[in-house]
């Protein structure tokens, strides 16, 4: 008998201690500026690739920065930007992000997916429409974030 009493007293003394988690776990006020500010990174890179604008991208993304292009290539930061900016020769006419997910992990870790649909004119003459679904990791640094790790796939188009 005297360990259901115990029971039932450490059951109702600790409802209000679980509510209480459950009240702060919800409110989402630091996570909501973190996914906006990472958010507006991963369209502002996406715009760069269109303009072939290094500027933006090299700012945001890490000087330790690894990743794994389309082709399931490794990429440094540097490789990153040949790809993506200074040996790309085509044309743009759409360079848009949907579905993009950003999740924070903490104050200064957020993880972003999403999908990145480009259409244009290949280097080639020849029309493209491409969609490739992206995974990029972020961690701010010294008060700004940064890129460290992406993984790039294609998922439609030529």
């Amino acid at each position: 008998m005297k360990i259901v009493t115990l029971l039932l007293a450490v059951t109702v003394l600790a409802l209000p201690a679980l509510a209480q988690e459950k009240k702060m776990a919800a409110k989402p006020a630091k996570g909501a500026s973190v996914e906006a500010a990472v958010k507006g990174l991963e369209d502002g890179w996406e715009a760069a690739i269109m303009k072939h604008d290094t500027k933006p991208i090299d700012e945001v993304v890490a000087s330790d920065f690894a990743g794994v292009g389309h082709d399931g290539k490794l990429l440094g930061k540097a490789g990153l930007l040949q790809e993506q900016v200074k040996s790309n020769h085509d044309t743009y006419t759409l360079a848009t992000l949907s579905h993009v997910i950003v999740r924070a992990y903490g104050p200064n870790v957020a993880v972003a997916i999403g999908d990145a649909r480009e259409k244009g004119t290949g280097k080639d003459g020849k029309a493209f429409d491409r969609t490739y679904r992206f995974t990029d990791t972020w961690v701010e640094r010294n008060g700004k974030w940064k890129c460290v790790a992406e993984q790039v796939t294609q998922v439609s188009g030529k």
